[in-house]
């Protein structure tokens, strides 16, 4: 049985798509990967707390 998703669900899945997206496009093999990582830390730490925000 299909169930109908609620929008918290749905808002709650595009944040962790969100994450998921912009993490895999973090690469080791870049020559610049932890200037990358840092530079990217500050979003994705928001994203965390809206993702955590969501949960509450």
């Amino acid at each position: 049985m299909n169930r109908q998703w609620t929008e918290d669900e749905l808002y709650t899945a595009e944040l962790l798509q969100e994450l998921q997206r912009k993490a895999s496009s973090l690469h080791i093999t870049d020559e610049s990967f932890l200037e990358n990582v840092r530079e990217s830390l500050p979003e994705l730490k928001q994203l965390l707390i809206k993702l955590e925000d969501s949960l509450e």
